[in-house]
């Protein structure tokens, strides 16, 4: 009887127990947005902008600023694209990767011209080192150009599914592509630094033949437009080049101006863009003497890709624009309107506040958005000189109501976010090379990774007046780059990743707690060339990615980290929420159950094209991962829609 009470107690307590919450689901794929710029193409009303891996349509049917049609954030290529070209209704944009294996065409549906639709991707050779450049189409074949094996002949029998066959051997500098008749132009840099410009005869698609290259002058030539037998330079001068015989260029006109990144043909006129002054007119109706015809007010900086639509200008500018210029009267050009570009051209790093989204453009500051769908609310410039070099902004943290920008050419940026959708701002720090940040209450951490890390304290009291009050060095300080700080009580963690031979790299803890003086209290040596690293709420887990497996540290005495497991694989970034946690690899990003501390168990893998930068898990369960050149891709965890509305 007492053994059968036993049992009915134990059978009472096993059914009167809590239920064990199950884990949650894996994220889902939401969107890709953002990402490096290609040229766009203009057909009838619309004008098509590759944007990473991710083909936009805008409207250009009223006047006034572009209009955000379809995308293609729900099906994005396996790589940023690189090149466009039309034939009909479809779109044919070439693509790259991470790996060199990943290369290859992505055909869209342009039969709804305001939503282009992705039909599939193709690959075109089996070379193991592909790069591929840009595209074009000569009568119903695809040229696909690749700098490292050539250019391939893509039969268009099915417009749907090219099937290629290389036509030239060869590589080459192949950025830019254009076809007049017979003969395929084509543009890029070399490996030298110059511009170079290449005629093929493609009179025969299945066997092109070069006809003769120029070396142009690489100050001169930023970028090349052509508008055959000419090319038209821009740069620290507006030049012409002839390539009437291929073989034999002849330079023409040439006026030196002020600096233009690219350029746009309207008429018997070309704009410089992309400068600080404005819009640089010339009459190149005499190539051999074109006039500088004046500046037109229009900020086009940092200006990377262009098109021509009838009598308009489209440009396409790294901090994260899309501008309409105006040509009607092409010697005095205007500016319809400007939008931006969601997710951004170059997002580096991703903030989250509330119900806002911060976005980090490298050439601008922050672009707000909102949870989920990324639709953008607007963009905070900084104050920093309108410089690529001087700007390049690294990291954002946000604490309270302030926002922390590292700008690598210059130093902190501090802007009041109290409104998030307009933030204003506070103060400025010189600091070159700052690259990692934390910050909390009255302190906010700076760190190097140049020229050896320097973690520099500053306190922000005063946010419009920032002052260094205590330093830490590790010794030798050289061999040092403090990539990722994480901040919990008085203790600094840094992801210190040695250079020049270092060995002395790793999880470094430092002590704050007397900000005049920070001295640090630990190494944690495990951990191959770390790149980031997250904290839990209790400060008890550290997440280090390194390149030898990602690393669980149980941080709870932070002078003695202690190693508790290693989950496998290059890793790059990180982030953590719960049990769940999220490792950026080459290859996209991990999801993994860190339950058991000891051995980390991978519930799915997220394909993405390219090196995760950032990855933010905030606590509505979306995940955000900012790559840089190919965009900023959300997950969105089951049963919430990207909007933010739980699904019924």
């Amino acid at each position: 009887m007492k053994a059968l009470a036993v049992a009915v107690a134990a059978v009472l307590c096993i059914a009167h127990a809590p239920a064990r919450a199950a884990p949650p689901a894996p994220a889902a794929f939401t969107a890709a947005l953002g990402g490096t710029l290609a040229d766009p193409v203009a057909v009838d009303d619309y004008v098509y902008v590759p944007n990473g891996a991710t083909l936009s349509a805008w409207s250009r049917a009223q006047a006034g600023a572009p209009v955000a049609a379809g995308d293609t954030r729900a099906t994005p290529a396996k790589g940023w694209l690189t090149g466009l070209a039309r034939r009909g209704d479809y779109l044919y944009a070439s693509f790259r990767g991470y790996d060199s294996l990943v290369a290859g065409v992505a055909v869209y549906s342009i039969a709804d011209r305001a939503n282009p639709v992705l039909l599939g991707q193709y690959d075109y050779t089996t070379s193991s080192i592909r790069m591929a450049a840009s595209v074009a189409i000569v009568g119903d074949k695809l040229l696909l150009l690749d700098s490292e094996n050539g250019i391939f002949t893509g039969n268009l029998g099915d417009p749907s599914h090219p099937v290629f066959t290389q036509s030239y051997a060869g590589f080459g500098a192949y950025a830019q592509a254009h076809v007049a008749g017979d003969r395929l132009y084509v543009s890029g840099r070399s490996f030298l630094g110059n511009s170079v410009a290449t005629v093929f005869d493609v009179s025969n698609p299945a066997a092109l033949v070069e006809l003769g290259s120029a070396n142009l002058d690489g100050y001169d030539y930023f970028r090349v437009r052509f508008r055959p037998p000419y090319a038209f330079g821009f740069g620290l001068a507006a030049a012409v080049t002839d390539l009437t015989d291929p073989a034999n260029s002849v330079p023409r006109g040439r006026i030196d101006s002020p600096v233009s990144y690219n350029g746009v043909l309207v008429g018997n006129y070309a704009w410089g863009v992309g400068g600080f002054d404005g819009v640089e007119v010339f009459d190149v109706s005499n190539v051999d003497k074109p006039i500088h015809a004046g500046t037109a007010p229009i900020d086009t900086f940092s200006t990377d890709v262009t098109a021509t639509a009838g009598s308009e200008g489209w440009l396409a500018t790294r901090d994260d624009r899309v501008l309409r210029i105006d040509g009607t009267n092409p010697a005095q050009p205007t500016l319809a309107g400007a939008a931006l570009l969601p997710g951004g051209t170059a997002p580096m790093d991703v903030a989250v506040k509330d119900d806002t989204v911060f976005v980090l453009g490298n050439a601008y500051g922050l672009q707000i958005a909102q949870p989920g769908t990324l639709a953008p609310l607007g963009r905070y410039v900084t104050s920093l000189p309108q410089s690529l070099q001087g700007r390049a902004f690294e990291q954002v943290a946000v604490d309270g109501n302030r926002a922390y920008l590292t700008s690598w050419g210059s130093g902190l940026v501090i802007a009041d976010v109290t409104n998030a959708r307009a933030p204003v701002e506070h103060g400025f720090l010189e600091f070159p090379f700052a690259t990692a940040i934390a910050a909390k209450g009255n302190y906010a951490y700076v760190g190097t990774s140049t020229n050896g890390g320097i973690l520099a304290v500053v306190d922000v009291s005063n946010p419009a007046a920032p002052s260094i009050v205590g330093s830490y060095v590790s010794d030798p300080p050289i061999d040092d780059k403090y990539m990722r700080f994480a901040l919990h009580g008085n203790y600094l963690y840094i992801a210190d990743q040695p250079s020049g031979g270092g060995t002395d790299g790793g999880l470094r803890v430092v002590d704050v707690s007397n900000p005049t003086s920070p001295a640090g209290v630990a190494l944690f040596g495990d951990c191959s060339t770390p790149s980031d690293i997250a904290l839990d709420p209790t400060g008890r887990l550290a997440l280090v990615a390194c390149m030898d497996g990602t690393r669980l540290v149980d941080v709870s005495n932070p002078a003695a980290p202690a190693l508790l497991g290693t989950y496998a694989g290059e890793a790059y970034s990180v982030a953590l929420r719960g049990n769940r946690a999220y490792v950026g690899l080459a290859t996209g990003v991990d999801e993994i159950d860190i339950t058991n501390r000891a051995a980390p168990t991978l519930v799915t893998h997220h394909d993405t094209p390219d090196t995760p930068r950032r990855i933010q898990a905030p606590a509505d369960g979306r995940v955000y991962v900012a790559h840089g050149l190919s965009g900023l891709y959300v997950f969105t965890p089951d049963g919430l829609f990207a909007d933010g509305l739980e699904t019924p």
